[in-house]
């Protein structure tokens, strides 16, 4: 965990009493983990939890329990299961960690949006409104746009919430996240009509009739 930068270490010189060094040494009775950072000066004995300034700070699980929690939710294991191989009795403790992990993927989008396509690269653009329907009825949906592009090779992409689906919202987002020469695949949103003219190859698909255009293979 400490070589994919998950766990500090806290070894070195003991900034406290300044005469010890901090060690990793076993202590099941500060840790559930057994184990803890202690200065080797007896007089100072201070003490740093192995999880501090981590992932796995304040959690009464052990670090091996999240690890596999997070395997599992990487896999979709359901609830019920992860529940019997881990002997987590509390199904809020399950979904609570599944939670934080989408979390973090969620942030690592957000943090990572960069450019992306060129010439002879293929982008699949497309938004969709994510929330719920109201009352849960009908064809509404109350939430928010999320417009977003992806290469089809490398799989880079990016994100961004907006107020509505206009080519005045849109073309500018397209402009700063898609490199000139880009070949843009989209569907037959009025939006898009004017990626031609702004420097891109532009393809669609009408995804009322076919979900591959059978005329330029979008």
């Amino acid at each position: 965990l400490q070589e994919k930068n998950l766990l500090f270490s806290f070894k070195g010189p003991c900034n406290v009493c300044k005469s010890g060094f901090i060690n990793c040494v076993k202590d099941s009775s500060y840790s559930v983990d057994g184990l803890v950072y202690r200065c080797t000066n007896r007089q100072c004995n201070k003490k740093i939890s192995i999880r501090q300034h981590s992932w796995f700070s304040h959690s009464h699980l052990q670090i091996k329990q999240i690890v596999k929690l997070t395997y599992y939710w990487v896999y979709k294991y359901p609830n019920e299961l992860v529940s019997h191989e881990l002997s987590i009795g509390s199904d809020h403790t399950i979904v609570d960690w599944f939670n934080f992990a989408r979390e973090v993927c969620t942030q690592i989008l957000l943090q990572d949006n960069e450019q992306i396509g060129g010439p002879g690269v293929v982008v699949e653009i497309d938004e969709s409104k994510f929330g719920k329907r109201k009352y849960n009825r009908g064809r509404r949906v109350d939430g928010c746009w999320v417009f977003g592009g992806i290469e089809r090779d490398s799989k880079k992409c990016f994100f961004e919430i907006v107020e509505d689906r206009s080519t005045a919202t849109l073309l500018p987002i397209i402009k700063k996240y898609i490199k000139p020469g880009t070949t843009i695949l989209s569907d037959c949103w009025k939006a898009y009509d004017c990626l031609e003219k702004e420097g891109f190859s532009h393809q669609t698909v009408n995804h009322s009739f076919e979900f591959v255009d059978s005329t330029t293979g979008a």
